[in-house]
């Protein structure tokens, strides 16, 4: 019989795939592996050639003859022990069951060119991770020639190549134009840009003052405004004054208007979604909820996170009663799961909805969702506790009855002066009853009023207010600006490809390119917000005008991708137009006045020896005073100092944990700390544990 390794991309993924196995009868044996997501990356440029180590603008641009990959050091252990199955067992073909998309050809590709296989290669499909489905998948293999999944596969390899092109070529023509390290990317510099321009908007934002009136009528409120444009504002205070000086003793009923809304739960969570949420009610991080999630998912508490979608498959949906009963053993939903699953006309209602399943709307993976699997005895830090009610609420909400208010307007006159006050009320609380907690302020309802009833005004206000600049953006809204990066973009066309391909990054990766702006200094946090440092400012306004900044660049390029896929454009014109794009980018770069580290030197903290401030340079943070040798070098050991682990360093404070390289080549993690002078390693344990 013959005899064939598949190679998952997650272990989850591959238990799943392994428990159905079993159970089936099939022509061939399967032997079981899986990755841990990528476990090879491109090489970096002086592992291709050695004058490419230097960080000179003449040997730039930086083209490798052919690209190669090498293994990343955190997956390592995954790729030896892979490449020793494929060494000593006789397979007669593999099954790539990575992901059914573009990146999952990427992750199971690229490991196969770095480990020189040249077996065969079936392709495991299936968007759903359901017994039946798995069962289908396996007994309907694909053949590694089919067009598509072979268009997929180029196209995968030709984004990377891009990114690895553009990242690295202009990373370095701005770094030495501008004298410090100037990270460039497709996805990092227009982000950068959206903050960039939103600080830029704060800082020429010219307050300016308005005014209101106000009434008070004993039971409610209610506010004048101009019928002619509907405006409640006035620009001078005479103006309103007058106004003021105006009102009569009393407003009289004109008209009443009452609208019933009716709102249904919202959809299940993406990663997107699941941060945004998480950082309004809870003020964690993208990064912060997404490593929380990943532990939940890990502890099979909730599917898996790093999705994009926000819909249920049918055969998932039918089965959904599992997951709603793991919820049972928790007090607070006790009493709700039985009202939903003794309702089943309400359930087949949900499960018939295209607003939470629908087939078409799945991306590689499925909404989140809690597992069947209940938290039982398992021990959840408060942080996971509340990422996981978070998932809980959203999965039972979309089984409950919409939230149904009753939005009311009232229209009153005094003399000739009108004024319209607005309330609500709510007749059913439906699915919000799951969040009761998290409201702030209850809804004012009006009193019972008829038309040309009289009310008694019992104080006239004037309201001096001003006008107030744009909001910084938060983590919720910064990861919204990227989902819908589309919205900066004047074409229409380039519109429409930015909302197919979901604005820029990816859930997986958004919240790492957000923490990365971090660390090299372009953006800080202030409280919950984000803002734009002068040293960002100054990169994006030396950068000008060029694409680089604008998720235009995506768009482009995304398009030539999915013209690969659909076969409308060959890898090899794509690969053309991508080396026109890069030679005429890099020299652009080459060509610009960076003059940033000139305006900008990004102060890390005051000098331990002479007290002056400690500025960032291009190979360490030295004190300004010329005349202090202090300094702390950005590479120790092969560890990156970052900005902020110098931040923390000179504060007398240990750095987060990094990767050094002993001496003997060893490898591990430890923090570091200034003692005096002398920087001093901190481990966890003992320091031998630590050298991997």
């Amino acid at each position: 019989m013959t005899k064939a390794l598949l190679i998952a991309e997650k272990p989850s993924l591959m238990r799943d795939i392994q428990k159905v196995y079993k159970k089936m009868q099939l022509p061939f044996e399967i032997d079981f592996a899986s990755f841990v997501g990528h476990v090879v990356e491109l090489k970096e440029p002086h592992e291709y050639k050695a004058e490419w180590k230097k960080w000179d603008i003449n040997v730039l641009p930086m083209i490798p003859e052919r690209y190669e990959f090498r293994v990343k050091k955190s997956a390592y252990k995954v790729y030896k022990e892979i490449e020793q199955l494929l060494k000593t067992n006789h397979y007669d073909f593999i099954i790539n069951a990575c992901d059914a998309g573009m990146e999952g050809e990427n992750i199971f590709y690229s490991f196969y060119k770095r480990v020189g296989c040249k077996l065969p290669v079936k392709r495991f499909w299936t968007s759903q991770t359901t017994d039946s489905a798995i069962q289908q998948a396996l007994f309907n293999l694909i053949d590694e020639q089919d067009v598509l999944i072979r268009n997929l596969r180029n196209a995968a390899m030709y984004r990377s190549i891009f990114d690895w092109l553009i990242g690295l070529n202009l990373t370095r023509a701005a770094t030495v134009k501008g004298g410090r390290v100037i990270k460039i990317g497709r996805v990092m510099t227009p982000t950068l840009a959206i903050v960039v321009k939103r600080e830029l908007e704060i800082q020429q934002f010219q307050p300016e003052p308005y005014f209101q009136i106000e009434i008070d009528l004993g039971d409610f409120k209610a506010l004048w405004f101009n019928p002619k444009n509907n405006e409640n504002k006035l620009k001078t205070k005479e103006e309103a004054e007058q106004i003021l000086s105006n009102i009569g003793s009393s407003v009289m009923v004109r008209d009443m208007k009452t609208e019933r809304k009716t709102i249904a739960a919202p959809a299940l969570h993406s990663l997107l979604e699941l941060q945004k949420e998480a950082n309004k009610f809870f003020g964690f991080t993208s990064s912060e909820t997404l490593k929380i999630a990943q532990g939940l998912y890990e502890k099979k508490l909730i599917t898996y996170p790093r999705t994009e979608s926000k819909h249920l498959p049918t055969a998932f949906a039918q089965n959904i009663h599992s997951n709603l009963q793991s919820l049972s053993s928790l007090e607070e939903y006790k009493t709700i799961v039985q009202h939903i699953v003794q309702n089943p006309g309400q359930m087949h209602k949900t499960i018939r909805s295209k607003k939470y399943v629908d087939d078409k709307k799945l991306t590689d993976h499925h909404a989140i969702t809690v597992t069947e699997v209940p938290i039982g005895k398992k021990k959840l830090s408060p942080s996971e506790l509340k990422i996981y009610h978070l998932i809980a609420r959203r999965l039972l909400a979309i089984f409950l009855p919409p939230y149904v208010i009753d939005k009311s307007e009232i229209l009153l006159q005094s003399k000739d002066n009108y004024f319209k006050a607005n309330g609500n009320v709510v007749m059913d609380k439906g699915y919000t009853i799951l969040y009761e907690s998290f409201k702030k302020k209850q809804e004012q309802p009006l009193p019972p009023l008829h038309l040309n009833e009289e009310k008694i005004i019992f104080e006239k206000k004037l309201l001096s207010k001003m006008t107030e600049p744009p909001a910084r953006y938060t983590d919720s809204t910064l990861l919204d600006a990227m989902f819908h990066a589309g919205r900066f973009v004047e074409n229409k066309e380039l519109q429409r490809i930015l909302k197919d391909a979901e604005g820029i990054g990816t859930s997986a990766t958004r919240a790492e390119i957000i923490e990365k702006l971090i660390s090299i200094g372009m953006i800080a946090r202030k409280g919950k917000s984000f803002m734009a440092t002068q040293f960002g400012i100054d990169v994006i306004m030396s950068i000008g005008e060029h694409d680089i900044v604008s998720p235009e660049l995506t768009a482009i390029w995304s398009k030539k991708l999915k013209d690969i896929v659909d076969g409308q454009l060959s890898s090899s014109e794509f690969y053309k137009e991508m080396l026109h794009y890069v030679k005429q980018t890099t020299k652009c770069f080459i060509d610009l006045n960076m003059s940033v580290a000139e305006k900008t030197k990004v102060i890390v903290g005051k000098c331990i020896q002479c007290g002056q401030p400690v500025v960032e340079g291009f190979k360490g943070y030295s004190c300004s005073n010329k005349g202090c040798k202090f300094f702390i070098s950005k590479s120790i050991m092969k560890g990156k100092i970052t900005p902020v682990d110098a931040k923390k360093l000179l504060n007398g404070k240990e750095t987060r944990e990094i990767r050094f390289t002993w001496k003997s080549g060893k490898k591990g993690k430890a923090r570091l700390k200034l003692n005096g002078e002398k920087i001093e390693f901190v481990f966890s344990t003992n320091p031998n544990l630590n050298k991997k």
